[in-house]
């Protein structure tokens, strides 16, 4: 893995506002040549009860989202008090303030906002479209991350994580696996993220949809194969570690249940043996099948030891030898 475990990348407000865009547009009223801000909490904030002076609960680090009912208490109040509170609002710390539904700026937080030079967004969105889209956004952005070497590929549904040495076919094995009908997320480079407690992996934008394999050099998989042998993004669920059949010994029943721990979070492994004249893509294949017959509970090595187990146990009454 490299150095880049745990990174938080905080983005500017311009790259929030293209984000953004292909759902509906946000513009700048004031502050445009402010947009390279960061904005470095997850979480948007409607002030609402903060409003009447509870700003203990005011959080600066949050984009605020300015609506219908902030700009009602704000008529109702008087200019001298929606000036004073326009004040608080606008501390120089919040990444900015995002008026939703196409409301007008009052004049009092207008002026505010220049003084603080705190930008101040507008939209024709309501406060839900903004806060539920605005906010996942944020959360795949600033999502804990590590880059991983291997190759990612979609099997019936699962994502699959293939590691292990350079050299050993991970890519050859994916190529095989996109020939068969499967779809490849990411090779050599993937970058994972945790969401929640969902780990997604993407490749990065550099070598998106390509592959290299030995001898052939850089292969575009969805020029060549079309956008169905593809996927920008894919849950990881499950890692398969390729490794050279001398270098360690292996479980021969299946039943050692491993984990590969990445991000704080923990997934099934299964270890296969690289040796000549082993098809890795089809025992790639048929480990993600197992995988999903584990999680429909069957369990091959665990049902062949109660078949053994009771075959070798001696009878009820008896102390006869137990039939071969």
């Amino acid at each position: 893995m490299s150095a880049r475990a745990d990174e938080r990348e905080a983005p500017t407000l311009q790259e929030f506002i293209a984000a953004l865009a292909p759902r509906f547009a946000v513009t700048a009223l004031c502050g445009g040549d402010h947009l390279e801000r960061a904005i470095r909490s997850v979480a948007i904030q409607k002030p609402g009860l903060v409003l009447t002076g509870l700003f203990q609960y005011y959080h600066v680090d949050r984009l605020q989202v300015i609506g219908r009912s902030e700009l009602r208490f704000l008529e109702e109040i008087g200019p001298e008090r929606a000036a004073g509170i326009c004040a608080r609002l606008c501390d120089p710390a919040v990444p900015a303030l995002l008026l939703v539904s196409g409301l007008e700026a009052p004049e009092p937080l207008l002026a505010e906002a220049r003084r603080a030079g705190v930008p101040i967004l507008f939209t024709e969105a309501t406060a839900a479209q903004v806060m539920e889209l605005g906010t996942h956004y944020l959360a795949m952005r600033m999502a804990p991350r590590v880059r991983v070497h291997g190759t990612l590929m979609d099997l019936y549904g699962l994502g699959v994580l293939i590691v292990g040495d350079s050299g050993l076919g991970k890519s050859e094995s994916a190529l095989e696996l996109v020939t068969r009908g499967h779809r490849m997320v990411a090779d050599d480079a993937v970058d994972i993220r945790l969401v929640e407690d969902t780990l997604f992996g993407a490749a990065p934008e550099l070598t998106r949809h390509v592959m290299e394999v030995r001898g052939l050099g850089i292969v575009n998989v969805r020029e060549m194969f079309g956008v169905g042998a593809v996927r920008d993004e894919k849950a990881v669920e499950m890692v398969v570690r390729l490794f050279r059949s001398e270098s360690a010994p292996c479980d021969r029943l299946g039943s050692d249940r491993k984990l590969w721990p990445v991000l704080g979070q923990s997934l099934p492994l299964v270890e296969i043996p690289v040796a000549p004249g082993r098809n890795l893509a089809v025992l790639v294949e048929i480990a993600a099948r197992r995988q999903l017959l584990l999680l429909r509970g069957h369990d091959a090595s665990r049902d062949l030891q109660r078949r053994l187990a009771s075959r070798l146990a001696p009878p009820e009454g008896g102390d006869e030898e137990p039939r071969p």
